[in-house]
Parts: C-alpha cells; sequence; structure tokens
C-alpha cells in the first residue's frame, strides 16, 4: 500500500509539473506578436543609409521610409504612391527571434486595420500624400509600430522615441 501511495504521488506531480509547462508556453510571443519589436531601422534622412539594429519585425515591402529615426518632434513618412492611412500603436522591445526570416512570415494582411485602430494612440487617417509629416509630442518615450496604409495595404515600421536624457549610444548598445 506504501509504495502504491508514492507511485500516486510521484504520478500526480509529474502530470502538474508537465500542465505548468504548457501553461507556460502559451503565455510566450510568437514572431508576429501584434505589439513585439525585435529590431530597429535607425536613419537621419530618406537618402542616408539606414542602420540596422536587431533583427527587425517591419515589413515595408519598400513601399515607404519613415526617417528620422529615432524622430525628435516629428516623423516624415515618405512613398512613392499615396499614403491613405497612418497609425502609430505602442509595442514592447524583446531580444528575441534574432535568427528568424521575417520576410518569409510577415505580409500585408497579418493584421486587421481594426485591430490596427483599436491598438493606435494617433492616427491620420483619410489621408492622400506621398509625403506626411506626423507631430509625435504627445508620444511618451518608448517603442512605437507605424502603420500605412498604401493602395488597400498594410506595410509597417518601427521607431523609438526617447526621452530628454535619450542618447543614441544606449539604443545601439541594447541591440547589440
Amino acid at each position: 500500500m506504501k509504495n502504491l501511495t508514492i507511485i500516486l504521488s510521484i504520478f500526480l506531480f509529474v502530470s502538474c509539473s508537465s500542465d505548468d509547462d504548457k501553461n507556460t508556453n502559451e503565455n510566450t510571443s510568437s514572431e508576429t506578436d501584434f505589439n513585439l519589436v525585435t529590431g530597429i531601422n535607425i536613419r537621419n534622412s530618406v537618402n542616408g543609409d539606414g542602420i540596422q539594429l536587431g533583427n527587425p519585425n517591419i515589413y515595408t515591402n519598400n513601399q515607404f521610409i519613415a526617417y528620422p529615426n529615432p524622430p525628435v518632434g516629428q516623423l516624415n513618412l515618405e512613398s512613392n504612391q499615396n499614403i491613405s492611412n497612418v497609425w502609430i500603436t505602442p509595442a514592447n522591445a524583446e531580444k528575441i527571434y534574432q535568427e528568424t526570416d521575417f520576410n518569409e512570415i510577415l505580409n500585408s494582411d497579418l493584421y486587421s486595420e481594426t485591430q490596427i485602430d483599436s491598438n493606435a494612440t494617433l492616427k491620420l487617417l483619410n489621408q492622400s500624400s506621398s509625403s506626411i509629416f506626423v507631430n509625435l509630442e504627445s508620444l511618451n518615450s518608448g517603442y512605437y509600430k507605424v502603420f500605412v496604409e498604401i493602395d488597400e495595404k498594410i506595410y509597417w515600421d518601427t521607431i523609438y522615441i526617447g526621452d530628454d536624457n535619450f542618447e543614441i549610444e544606449d539604443l545601439i548598445n541594447y541591440w547589440e
């Protein structure tokens, strides 16, 4: 009887332990999490060469450029076609998925316009311009995703807004 009690206790312990592992795995992020930032491209101008930090999970498909990044008060969006809508959503940076090929995963249908709109802290809707200036002074410091709609397709990039003590070296050091 004593052996049976020990065996049942061990079985119960292993079963509970296994359930805990499953719950933990359900809470981990995936490569396509809406708020996830895995890297950033910094640039000063539309024609300047950008510097990639981390492995950015962005989908611009060469349709638009956001600069300067990091912005100071204002962000410029440039495209060869008219941008119809702009949404800026808060995001969280994590140094994960650094080996993932996001070109194979991300596409313009990944996030719905409703999902983007409901998460946006800043919106510029019903635009019709290939060059848009976005005033960011109302936003707190941190990472953001910049979503644009061009020809009824959604594209996005990532920006970082620094606080008053921001140093570009801190951003670079975080991603190295």
